[in-house]
């Protein structure tokens, strides 16, 4: 899969460098994943108890933040930091809708696919680089019917996303009856040793990345 405006063969997110037309810096020589994304969830309620978006946040890995600020500011339009952030924020949004941001959503036993990213946002934190961006589903969801299912991952796993270490997704104006379960990959032998044999400038099987996708799960009662 690539897409008409990256300069290379599409490696998802690759730390917004592709997505956003970037130049590629060189990376570790072998084994996926090469980049790392520390991921925040935050499920938001409406009113009448449903679910209405997952509003997500994905911490970069030191390397490539370093590296993305650096060509940033040779090439992403504007004349602050603040507008050459936002124009990559807007430029990998854009780019990640054909692969729905990377992230599958379950109502029970239904996919639903009929989502929209809106508000998208980088900034620097701490030295590394967080895009923030609400997924909003057409459909609000009523989590005591059936529970809502998620999970974040880049499928070819050049990438790694989890839920950043001690840092529970939240629930904001749900009810006090809901839970949320993460549950930890545990991939095949064979998946491990596949993503391990993988070269930087491979690659992965498309379906690679939701052996060691995190799943969470939010179930709700009446």
């Amino acid at each position: 899969m690539s897409h008409p405006s990256l300069i290379r063969p599409l490696r998802y997110l690759c730390c917004l460098l592709l997505l956003a037309g970037l130049t590629v810096p060189a990376g570790p020589a072998s084994a996926h994943p090469h980049a790392w994304i520390d991921l925040e969830v935050t499920a938001v309620f409406n009113e009448a108890g449903q679910i209405t978006a997952l509003r997500q946040t994905w911490l970069m890995d030191p390397f490539y933040s370093i590296f993305l600020l650096d060509e940033m500011a040779h090439n992403a339009a504007g004349d602050s930091q603040e507008e050459k952030l936002a124009d990559i924020a807007r430029q990998v949004i854009e780019n990640l809708t054909d692969y729905h941001f990377f992230t599958e959503i379950h109502h029970g036993d239904q996919v639903i696919r009929d989502v929209r990213a809106k508000n998208p946002a980088l900034k620097e934190v701490n030295g590394r680089l967080a895009l923030s961006f609400s997924l909003h589903v057409q459909q609000p969801v009523d989590p005591t019917q059936a529970p809502l299912r998620y999970a974040v991952f880049d499928p070819t796993y050049f990438i790694e996303i989890l839920h950043a270490e001690n840092t529970a997704p939240h629930l904001e104006g749900g009810s006090e009856r809901c839970e949320i379960r993460i549950r930890q990959p545990r991939p095949d032998p064979v998946m491990v040793a596949r993503a391990m044999s993988l070269d930087y400038d491979q690659t992965g099987d498309p379906d690679l990345g939701k052996h060691f996708a995190e799943r969470a799960e939010i179930r709700c009662t009446d």
